[in-house]
């Protein structure tokens, strides 16, 4: 094997194992607990196995979701429920997520529904295991 196909091979090898890492991380999700900011103020999400819930205000308010999972890095929120107050979606919507990298305690993400889509971050606060 040439030198050129050696490094082709270790460099495909790489990509291959960067891949397959980065979607083994997103397990850490479920059962667990996390934050991101909105409008200068924080807000508690936790994710179940199969719910999800956001507390916005001091928990003042919230947005229920159901979830299902497509794998580790990839999941629908069908959402059932909510309290905030301008909340911009409805009951039904559905809302698919990509994970994009996890980084220590950072969960990048693409978020997309009704044709928009935009990019956020998680960080893990707590196990609730």
């Amino acid at each position: 094997m040439n030198k050129f196909n050696r490094i082709l091979v270790l460099f495909s090898s790489l990509i291959v194992l960067i891949s397959f890492s980065s979607c083994n991380n997103c397990g850490v999700l479920k059962n667990n607990t996390f934050t991101y900011r909105y409008l200068n103020k924080d807000v508690i999400v936790i994710f179940n196995e199969n719910r999800h819930i956001e507390y916005h205000n001091n928990q003042e308010f919230y947005i229920k979701s159901d979830i299902e999972w497509i794998n580790n890095c990839e999941y629908y929120l069908t959402i059932n429920e909510y309290t905030l107050p301008n909340f911009p979606f409805k009951i039904g919507d559905k809302m698919h997520v990509v994970i994009n990298k996890v980084r220590g305690k950072k969960i990048y993400y693409t978020s997309s529904l009704g044709g928009s889509s935009w990019e956020g971050r998680l960080t893990k606060i707590k196990n609730q295991r």
